[in-house]
């Protein structure tokens, strides 16, 4: 439900108050030359560099095979605790991750939903944030309904 609050919060302030959607607007347009300059400075940063490597490393062999139950034939049963905390003490690194990618592209996306929606970005990005939580609330009824 959380998404679904903050895309009709944003449709909302779009149709309601039109002056306050733009300057949030314009607020995003400008922090991206910003963002975009961290961005490029971070990745020219070899220890940044070696930090992504260590984020794919741990999201493709410790997150992925442990969410597919590779590591419950693998590990053995007195392992479980060790197990269970290096893989939640990963979600930090991947939910940081994944923020600051969001972060740095959230610009271009304004932008071209500024396109897309012929002035109306904050409630184009309201509807796709909605979208994105529908589509989570969705996934949790299939999931219910197939283990039932």
């Amino acid at each position: 439900m959380f998404l679904e609050v903050i895309g009709i919060t944003l449709a909302y302030i779009e149709i309601r108050y039109k002056p306050l959607a733009t300057r949030i607007e314009l607020k995003i347009l400008k922090e991206e030359t910003r963002f975009m300059n961290i961005a490029y400075s971070l990745l020219k940063n070899k220890f940044f560099s070696a930090l992504i490597t260590i984020f794919i490393t741990v999201v493709f062999f410790i997150e992925i095979p442990y969410l597919a139950g590779f590591f419950d034939k693998i590990v053995p049963k007195e392992w479980d605790n060790v197990k269970v905390g290096v893989i939640w003490s990963t979600f930090p690194i991947i939910i940081l991750f994944a923020v600051g990618f969001c972060i740095i592209l959230m610009g271009d996306f304004i932008s071209w939903l500024n396109e897309f929606s012929d002035g109306h970005a904050i409630g184009a990005l309201g509807v796709v944030v909605t979208f994105l939580g529908l589509l989570g609330e969705t996934y949790q009824v299939i999931t219910i309904l197939v283990h039932r």
